[in-house]
């Protein structure tokens, strides 16, 4: 991890063991949560609070995490008592499947300061009345689990997790479950299947997870990087939060992963609302020796490719004046990349990765590897542009859920930037 200076997450990592319990608090860990079980605030004043920092959801969707918290809590306040094999009123589960090549901020906020994340499910447990909680990871994140487990068993022992927790009327447990290494999963309702033993794929939306979630039960489903995100805003209150954006359009700070042709690859915390040049250039080193820009490719495989003036754009969420974030994801590409094997690449990917379950998706990607595969030989026969062309128009717009689109963002990019490179046009 590199990091220019001090962020919201990494004001929080410890520098001796990351298994400090101790250490954690001297560094302002646990104030947040201390403040919602002693009665200081109620559960509407901490989801004003995040509503205020107009926090989004970091895996990629950019749902805004205040507005799920309270309709997850409205949810749980209505809902019967659970019934086998529910173990639980609501369910609060972190999101750490993270399979989307080339991204691994979340694998490194647990490995550095796991009671961070924890600390957010707590409290984010807490206002949904949620008292048992699940931590779906990746399951090749295998050092990265046993961090988990014993982080988890330490806050047992120290009373933070359990029942009663510190002497309150709250109990919350949270045990991790390894998913099996499925792109997929990462969507919420995939994730939900895999949780109860079923096929891993999506679910037909509604009923969604807040209302019909885990075992039939309110479902609250957050990323690491958000719940990483929660003890800062509620320890030093959304204002602050606000101002570490460069906008109050983009509030906050993000993780971004920046791979390929920069000196210094790595992950770095840097305001939202940064540009793509600004994040070359100030927090990567800039471009390798000898190396000129092509294009850059923002959110993993499943992201969309810009160059020229968009690369001076803020990326952020939710308004077409931004470049949408996604994982964080940033993959620079130079003039000497072959974008013919990088399409073979994605297409590869995303053929294994389909779930099989709709058959725009299924086909879709099976016919675009193949056609990939000819282009690399150089082998396209005539009519070969126009079958990509539909089929990505057909997966755009009929997949069942958005993994379709998603296999295709990188394929339309490229073919409406750079034709000329696949077909010599």
């Amino acid at each position: 991890m590199e990091n220019k200076n001090e962020g919201i997450i990494t004001r929080f990592w410890i520098d001796k063991d990351y298994l400090s319990l101790l250490e954690y608090e001297e560094k302002g860990g646990l104030t947040a949560l201390k403040n919602v079980l002693s009665g200081k605030v109620s559960r509407d004043d901490v989801i004003d609070e995040i509503e205020k920092s107009g926090l989004s959801g970091r895996g990629g969707s950019g749902f805004l995490t205040g507005l799920k918290w309270r309709l997850g809590k409205e949810a749980s306040e209505k809902a019967k008592p659970p019934v086998l094999p529910a173990k639980s009123h609501a369910y609060f589960i972190c999101n750490a499947d993270e399979s989307e090549p080339g991204t691994y901020k979340d694998r490194i906020i647990i490995e550095n300061s796991p009671y961070l994340v924890l600390e957010g499910m707590i409290i984010g447990a807490w206002v949904a009345n949620a008292n048992q909680g699940i931590i779906y990871i990746n399951n090749s994140y295998k050092s990265t689990t046993h961090v988990l487990r014993k982080s988890i068993k330490i806050l047992e022992e120290a009373k933070w997790l359990g029942n009663n927790i510190q002497g309150s009327d709250f109990s919350f447990h949270v045990e991790v479950f390894e998913g099996a290494g499925s792109y997929v999963c990462g969507e919420e309702t995939a994730l939900l299947n895999s949780i109860e033993g079923k096929r891993g794929e999506p679910r037909r939306k509604p009923p969604y997870p807040l209302e019909k979630g885990l075992f039939g039960r309110p479902t609250i489903i957050n990323n690491v990087e958000t719940l990483a995100n929660i003890p800062y805003i509620l320890d030093k209150g959304a204002s602050v939060y606000l101002s570490k954006g460069k906008s109050e359009e983009t509030p906050g700070e993000k993780l971004f992963i920046i791979n390929g042709a920069v000196k210094k690859p790595g992950v770095y915390e840097t305001p939202l609302g940064i540009s793509i040049n600004e994040l070359i250039k100030d927090y990567a080193g800039g471009l390798e020796n000898a190396k000129e820009l092509k294009c850059v490719q923002v959110g993993g495989s499943a992201g969309a490719v810009y160059s020229g003036e968009d690369l001076d754009k803020p990326l952020g969420y939710g308004s077409s004046d931004y470049i949408p974030v996604g994982s964080g994801a940033i993959l620079v590409i130079d003039k000497n990349t072959d974008l013919k094997r990088l399409i073979l690449a994605w297409s590869l990917f995303f053929r294994r990765e389909s779930c099989g379950k709709c058959v725009p998706c299924r086909e879709g990607t099976y016919q675009l590897h193949l056609l990939a595969e000819r282009m690399n030989r150089g082998k396209l026969m005539e009519g070969d542009k126009e079958r990509i062309e539909d089929i990505i128009f057909t997966m755009q717009r009929a997949s069942f859920c958005p993994f379709g689109s998603f296999a295709v963002k990188g394929w339309e990019s490229v073919l409406r930037l750079f034709p000329e490179e696949l077909f010599g046009e």
